[in-house]
This record gives C-alpha cells, sequence and structure tokens, in this order.
C-alpha cells in the first residue's frame, strides 16, 4: 500500500487535483509524515484514496496541528537570547546603572536587537576614537572581550602577572607540581578582577559573602561603591583562597583576621597591593587596597588649594622646623596631601624620612620606613630611632597614641620640620584630639604652626558636563548676591565617567595658621573640649561651603558634593 504524494513546485492546485483523481484508491495506509520542499508554495500534498490533504505545515495520522514546531523553536531560541541579552547586560558599563532596570525590560520584550544596538553605538564610539581595530571587533562579537568594556581606558588587555610582595610569582612559591593543581580558570579570573579595578581606577577592591551562595566584586571608584559582578561561592572561595596564597596569608583561617601584601607586574610598571581578611556571616570578606604607583603624586596647585593657601603653606615648608598636620576622616586625602608638600622639597639638600603604614608612593632619595607591627616596628618606636638618623624632616603617616604625638611635637621643638596627619572632624578638633591624648596646650601653642583639614568631593566629568538647569528664583536669589551663576555646571553621564557624571576627585580644604591670637586663646581657653570641638565644627563648615561654593561657580563640583560633606559636621 501507498499514497501518492506530490509537491506543489512547479503544478497548479487544479492539475494536481485532476492527477489524483485518476490515482488507484489506497485503503490502507499507515500513519505517514511528509514535508517537501517547494519554491512556490512549500505545501504538500498526500492522496490516501479517500481524502487529499493540501497544506502548509506538517501532517500527522492525516490531521494537521495547530501550531508549527519551527515557530515554537525559533520562540525558544528568542527567549534564551533575550535572556542571555539581561545577564551580559546586568554588570555591563554599557549602560548607565540607574537605567538597567528600565533597560531590563527592554531586553526582554527585543532582547538581542537591544543588546545588538547598543554594542553597534559602543564599537562604533571606540572606532571614532581609535581605541579598538578590526581585530578586536571580532573578539567582542565572540564574547572574548569582555575586559575591554570593563576596562575603558585600555584598547588591549596587557599581560598581568600577580606576585607576592618579594616580586615572586606563585609555581616559585609553592613549586611547579602546587601550580599545576592550581586551577588556571580561576588564576586568570583573579587576574582578571585586579586588572579590571586597577584599569576603572578604583582604590578599593572589596569580595563580600551573600546570602543564597553568591559573592559580589565591588570597586570603590572616587570614593562610591559600585557593584561590577556576582560569583557563584564555589568559585568565590577559589579566588579569595588564591588571593590569600599570593598574599603570604594563611588558607586554612578562614575566622582569624588576617593582613598581607601583594603586587600586579604590568609592561607599564608595578602596583601594590594590601590585604585584608576576616571571617562574617556567610563565608570570608576579603578588602584590597589599590596602591596605584602609575597615578603619581600631585602638587600643591592640584590638590585644591587657594593661592593664598599655596603660598602660606610654602612658606612653613621652607622653614627648618615647625610642624603641619593635616586632619580629617578616613578616605578623606590626607596621604595624599602630605605627598603633594613633600614633592616641594629638594630631597639632595634634606634628609627626609618617613614612616608609614603602608607606603603608598615610593620616592627616590628619601628614607621610607613601613610600620609592621609583628616585628615591633610601630609610629613610636620608628620615630624614636630616626631622631639618630639626622633628619631634617619627618613626615608621619598617622598620629595613634600619646607616645607618637608627643615624639613629633619634641622633634619640632628640637628643629626638625615634621609632617603628620590626625583622625579628626576639624582643626579645632585636631587640638581637642591632640589634648585628649595627654598633650599640655603648651605644647601645642609653642609646636604647631598650620593645621589643614580636608575633605573630597567628586569633580564633574569634563567630557559630558551640562549647564545647570536653575529656577527662577534661586537665579533671582544669585543676582542679588552679584554671583555669576552663568558657569554652575551639573552631571550627566558618558562612556568616559560610566554614566556617573564625575570622575576623578577635588579636595575642599581649611587651612588654618596658628597665629599669636589663637595660640593665646588656646592656653587661656576655660572652653570644655566639647564646647571647643563644637565651636571648631562650626567654623570649618562655614569655610567648606565657602569654598566648596568657589568650586561651584568654577564648573568643578555640584552643590550636591558639597552639602555631603558639610552636613556631617557638628
Amino acid at each position: 500500500d501507498r499514497a501518492s504524494v506530490y509537491g506543489t513546485e512547479g503544478w497548479g492546485f487544479e492539475s494536481l487535483q485532476a492527477r489524483l483523481a485518476s490515482s488507484p484508491p489506497t485503503p490502507r495506509l499507515p500513519a505517514l509524515i511528509f514535508h517537501l520542499p517547494s519554491r512556490s508554495s512549500g505545501g504538500i500534498i498526500i492522496a490516501t484514496g479517500k481524502e487529499t490533504l493540501y497544506m502548509h505545515g506538517i501532517v500527522i495520522f492525516g490531521t494537521a496541528l495547530a501550531f508549527s514546531p519551527v515557530k515554537i523553536l525559533c520562540l525558544i531560541i528568542w527567549i534564551h537570547f533575550c535572556l542571555y541579552s539581561i545577564q551580559r547586560m546586568e554588570y555591563s558599563p554599557l549602560m548607565p546603572l540607574r537605567l538597567k532596570p528600565f533597560l531590563n525590560i527592554f531586553a526582554v520584550l527585543i532582547g538581542p536587537l537591544f543588546l545588538f544596538v547598543l554594542i553597534v553605538v559602543d564599537i562604533s564610539m571606540r572606532l571614532q576614537e581609535g581605541k579598538i581595530t578590526g581585530r578586536d571587533i571580532i573578539k567582542i562579537i565572540l564574547g572574548k572581550a569582555a575586559p575591554k568594556f570593563r576596562a575603558r581606558n585600555s584598547s588591549k588587555k596587557p599581560k598581568i602577572e600577580l606576585m607576592d610582595s618579594s616580586g615572586r610569582s606563585f609555581n616559585e612559591i609553592y613549586g611547579s607540581q602546587e601550580g599545576e593543581k592550581a586551577s588556571a580558570d580561576i588564576l586568570n579570573f583573579t587576574e582578571e578582577i585586579i586588572y579590571d579595578g586597577i584599569c576603572q581606577r578604583a582604590s578599593d577592591v572589596l569580595i563580600d559573602p551573600k546570602s543564597g551562595g553568591i559573592y559580589t566584586i565591588r570597586f570603590r571608584i572616587d570614593g562610591m561603591l559600585k557593584t561590577v559582578n556576582q560569583i557563584d561561592s564555589d568559585k568565590c572561595v577559589a579566588i579569595v583562597n588564591s588571593i590569600k596564597a599570593i598574599a603570604k596569608m594563611d588558607i586554612a583561617e578562614k575566622r582569624r583576621p588576617q593582613d598581607g601584601a601583594f603586587l600586579a607586574r604590568l609592561p607599564d610598571g608595578e602596583v601594590y597591593f594590601r590585604v585584608s581578611s576576616t571571617g562574617v556571616l556567610g563565608g570570608e570578606k576579603l578588602s584590597i587596597r589599590v596602591l596605584n604607583q602609575k597615578t603619581g603624586m600631585l602638587n600643591l596647585d592640584e590638590i585644591g588649594l587657594s593661592e593664598k593657601n599655596i603660598a602660606t603653606i610654602a612658606e612653613i615648608l621652607e622653614q627648618p622646623s615647625g610642624m603641619v598636620i593635616v586632619c580629617g576622616p578616613t578616605g578623606s586625602g590626607k596621604s595624599t596631601s602630605l605627598y603633594a608638600m613633600l614633592s616641594t622639597m629638594d630631597f639632595f639638600m634634606r634628609n627626609v624620612i618617613t614612616v608609614e603604614d603602608p607606603i603608598e608612593y615610593k620616592l627616590a632619595d628619601v628614607s621610607q620606613i613601613e610600620v609592621n607591627v609583628k616585628a615591633n616596628i610601630t609610629f613610636a618606636n620608628a620615630l624614636r630611632s630616626i631622631l639618630r638618623q639626622d633628619p631634617d624632616v619627618i613626615c608621619v603617616g598617622e598620629i595613634r597614641d600619646r607616645e607618637t604625638a608627643e615624639m613629633a611635637l619634641q622633634a619640632s621643638h628640637t628643629g626638625h620640620l615634621v609632617l603628620a596627619t590626625l583622625h579628626s572632624s576639624s582643626n579645632m578638633a585636631a587640638l581637642v584630639r591632640l589634648m585628649d591624648l595627654g598633650i599640655k596646650p603648651m605644647m601645642l601653642a609653642s609646636a604647631l604652626n598650620v593645621i589643614i583639614s580636608q575633605r573630597l568631593v567628586r569633580r564633574l566629568c569634563d567630557n559630558c558636563k551640562v549647564c545647570a538647569q536653575l529656577s527662577d528664583s534661586y537665579i533671582a536669589d544669585l543676582r542679588k548676591r552679584q554671583i555669576d551663576y552663568t558657569k554652575i555646571m551639573s552631571s550627566n553621564g558618558c562612556h568616559m565617567c560610566d554614566g556617573t557624571g564625575y570622575r576623578g576627585r577635588t579636595a575642599i580644604l581649611d587651612v588654618m595658621v596658628l597665629d599669636d591670637k589663637i595660640k593665646s586663646s588656646l592656653i587661656n581657653s576655660n572652653l570644655s573640649l566639647s564646647d571647643l570641638m563644637n565651636q571648631g565644627n562650626e567654623q570649618s563648615r562655614a569655610v567648606f561651603k565657602r569654598n566648596g561654593l568657589k568650586k561651584v561657580l568654577s564648573g568643578i563640583t555640584t552643590f550636591d558634593e558639597v552639602q555631603k560633606i558639610t552636613k556631617t559636621l557638628g
């Protein structure tokens, strides 16, 4: 038994019906599935003797399906690409972070088309800027150039090698057999995380365990945390262990806090890292401080000082003795200001010795001592030995206790120029902090020359900042005060600043020179320490607002950034 099957290619429908009518009947026809290609209508005809079926699809047991399996397959593939697009865009810097929820909705609807448009736009911009070549485009399409999107400041990822603080690689430390046991993918992924942090100007890399067996990778860029990736627990634990191994930390210890250090060697230099680990709920937390030597030191005129304050500080730094204290909270740029002061000195004519924790920049012709508590090298012990090294200038990374404060002030009395930092909220609060450590007001008045309190604000991106849209009432108020508001700018967001509208930071400073009036009031003051601190915070708030307003009117930063630092005082 057989059926007469005809394709419609080259035949008219009426001719086929006439041909089928002359065919012998076939009552016993088994189940058949036929699909004959056609250049015209794409249909098939099956003649069974009892009925003639003509349709555009599949015939199963003589019955036409209500749907096309090909269309179902295309729908499944489309949904897969939509989900893949969302996954690729979730932590991609192609789009601003604040718009990603809305963009994910578009990705669900138009999936691959939306991702394709974004990639084409990004590639076009990079071609115009000369950051990529045709070969790089092929890599991007194949998904092999993801670090290129994350590392926007580099057109080609160079080779990076992680080493311990002495310059030995992983294989040199543990031997070739141990190195072979380590997963190459884990080591490559670890190097990729470190490299991305360097390229995105991150000051810290944080690896945090979260609920659900997930670890997050976050970068602190310009003082703001940014989530760049989420990794499964098993994979991230291996990454944490590889970092701890290269930092000479105990891999088996998961609960006790540990500290370590390592470096990354790049073709254009070395970058140093300080690692701190501690056990938290859900796993082990890792904090990596990036000490990038390539960024270079800033000069006094680059940290945000006015011309008047630059002249004042430069005059004091030329004196043979005295003391300058830079104060502020953690992450306010105190060490950067100290290095800027050191950059004005002639290291060949003056013997400069520093005590730091850690050493952030290597200075030629400067004797630098790094604090090591395990080796009993503390700030106080290092200062005690420095005074026997005939120094002209002593730089103390941080005054933490009474002994260090007393020795630094005594060094200022005995003919040395001392530069130091102190954690405090304002200039007067720094005096209160020193008196709280046990330093007498008479010693402070005779040894201190200048106290500098500072905060950091984000700079507007020069590539995308736009003129601020001010209300009519606000413009009228500025005109009444005779303030030029034409240079006030606001953030916008572009590929250079990763959609944030800000790139880099600048300092707002309050410089207080201890003249005779301040010294006499300090010695004869009847105010309590708390009243003195509150008074100092009020004065610093006013100075920060005034200096911050100057930067806003110059188009350097915004009112919101200035408000962030002033509302925390007092």
